[in-house]
């Protein structure tokens, strides 16, 4: 049976969804907490409006349903032109793609206290890097001593603890934009490794910059580690995937019961995609990554390749919240997409990230983008389109909103880079001609544009919206 979404509530939930934890819908999550609060809807969103100081909370500008929208004149005067955009409805693909091409040129370089992406990347003004395996392991260790201790780095044991201000509920009526009460799938030790290891990925991919090479065991790249690892009998694989985007954000309320409700996140959007009836398809943003996993008889290790909003183009600790609705590798919530990467190919794609991340962050660092180039170079699911578009000659991800001008840029500094990108310099230049582009489609390009955009949802979702992308059209529907 189809599933009729409220136009007003795009993040509306369908029941009955399988789920260990207890989940609210956001617009319900929204209507208790001003029940709650003994405030007035107006006076609980100034409240609201208050808070969007904290970066972190930026994207609530995007996902507030109709009827809560907050009015630019509400909102911190450098976030009222961002509001304006936002007050009437949502984002589509065309305007996601426009402000990424016009924000390096509307706003501010960064400080010059802030480091560029190749800073981050090859890890400059950043403690430095153990340069063996069982060094970096100790660091480890001593850091959970310290933490044993007490030092100012405990709280990372407690991040989805309920807090003192959490449990008054504050101003809100009880709602908290964190996940109170879930877990990682890690422990803090595990976490901090995985962090570790993928800032010695990136350093070793930084050695393509030239001069006098790092070295981490003996190693100058991260493919030659790798296959070291290999050799000492890891197992090692990588695989793209996709979820819902929430840009890290969370929000749970308490029962009064006791515990906690989560409020399951996401960012529509409208697809510029029509659907059998002649309506416009809405969805949720993905976020896409390539995740590689390291494994032995004693230790896992996971991380993180993608453009993001750390400021580089390169690899993170793949360290997220366990949500059950959100990012769950065993019950759909987590799309893979292609075959796993393992051996050899797994090594040659290696290489491949790492001439990515050098052309990526050599035009970010040049043209002092915001974010290293984040929007502007592509989003993430942009870099994983990129990724699988070398690879295997096919992109099933939607959207993908790398402009035109950012892609001749690349293909210029591509061009500049040709003797570190090697063998890799002409197929990454045919994929960056080849890549779609999702501001605007039609006609044949359409059909692509759904058959991407239907490829990269999740198996199993509580979003009604997914529910209902994943439901077949009638008989005759293009």
């Amino acid at each position: 049976m189809a599933l009729l979404v409220r136009s007003s509530d795009p993040l509306a939930l369908a029941e009955p969804w399988p789920c260990p934890v207890p989940l609210t819908g956001f617009e319900e999550a929204l209507e208790q907490s001003v029940f709650r609060s003994g405030l007035s809807r107006s006076d609980w969103l100034k409240r609201l409006a208050n808070d969007l100081h904290r970066p972190q909370l930026l994207p609530l500008l995007w996902l507030l349903p109709r009827g809560w929208k907050l009015a630019p004149a509400q909102l911190p005067p450098k976030l009222q032109a961002l509001g304006g955009v936002l007050e009437r409805g949502l984002l589509t693909p065309a305007l996601l793609a426009a402000l990424a091409d016009d924000l390096p040129h509307l706003l501010p370089p960064p400080r010059s206290d802030q480091p560029d992406a190749l800073s981050l990347w090859s890890s400059r003004q950043r403690a430095p890097l153990p340069e063996d395996f069982t060094a970096l392991q100790q660091a480890v260790s001593d850091s959970a001593r310290e933490d044993d201790t007490g030092s100012s780095n405990s709280n990372r044991h407690a991040a989805a603890t309920p807090t003192a201000a959490d449990l008054s509920g504050g101003l809100t009526g009880g709602l908290v934009w964190r996940n109170v009460g879930l877990s990682f799938e890690q422990s803090p030790q595990e976490r901090q490794c995985n962090s570790l290891v993928a800032r010695v990925l990136n350093r070793l991919a930084a050695n393509r910059l030239g001069g006098d090479p790092w070295r981490f065991e003996g190693c100058t790249s991260s493919g030659a580690w790798l296959a070291q690892l290999q050799q000492e009998g890891w197992q090692a694989r990588a695989q793209l995937r996709c979820s819902v985007a929430s840009f890290g954000l969370g929000a749970s309320l308490p029962l009064e019961s006791g515990g906690w409700s989560q409020v399951p996140l996401a960012l529509p959007i409208r697809t510029g995609l029509l659907d059998g009836a002649g309506d416009e398809r809405a969805s949720l943003l993905p976020h896409s990554c390539l995740e590689l996993e390291l494994r032995n008889a004693n230790q896992l290790l996971r991380l993180q390749y993608y453009q993001g909003t750390e400021g580089l183009c390169g690899w993170e600790a793949l360290n997220d919240l366990q949500r059950p609705w959100q990012n769950d590798r065993q019950n759909g919530t987590v799309h893979y997409l292609g075959e796993p990467y393992a051996g050899e190919r797994l090594l040659e794609l290696l290489d491949l990230l790492e001439v990515i991340a050098l052309v990526h962050n050599c035009e970010a660092s040049e043209r002092q983008l915001l974010h290293g180039g984040y929007g502007s170079l592509g989003f993430c699911i942009d870099s994983s389109a990129l990724i699988q578009q070398v690879m295997e000659g096919r992109c099933q991800l939607f959207p993908v909103l790398i402009g035109g001008i950012w892609r001749e840029r690349l293909l210029r500094r591509l061009d500049q880079l040709q003797g570190a990108a090697g063998p890799w310099h002409k197929p990454y230049r045919q994929a960056l001609l080849d890549l779609p582009h999702d501001g605007s489609r039609h006609g044949s390009d359409a059909l692509d544009a759904q058959q991407r955009l239907l490829a990269c949802q999740p198996l199993s979702s509580p979003f009604a919206l997914v529910q209902q992308l994943a439901t077949p059209a009638p008989p005759g529907s293009p």
